[in-house]
């Protein structure tokens, strides 16, 4: 198992649990890990990742799989 890239971060799947719908997750952002324990389907998780928040979703939980999105901002914000 390993870190799978979506967009501008990476994603490790640790656990998930179908009969439950939870999932365990690594998510790799700026050069820091963090780990999501337990979550529920359709929970948004967001994190920060060079000053832009990202909100990512997950819909399905199989046996070794879990699918969704990632949303991220449309536009940059500028730093004046």
């Amino acid at each position: 198992k390993d870190f799978q890239k979506v967009g501008d971060i990476s994603i490790l799947l640790k656990n998930s649990d179908q009969k439950k719908n939870k999932f365990t997750l690594a998510v790799m952002a700026d050069d820091k890990m963090t780990e999501k324990k337990d979550r529920n389907v359709n929970e948004p998780l967001q994190f920060y990742v060079s000053k832009s928040l990202y909100e990512l979703v997950v819909n399905q939980v199989g046996k070794n799989t879990i699918s969704g999105y990632l949303s991220t901002p449309k536009y940059q914000a500028r730093n004046n």
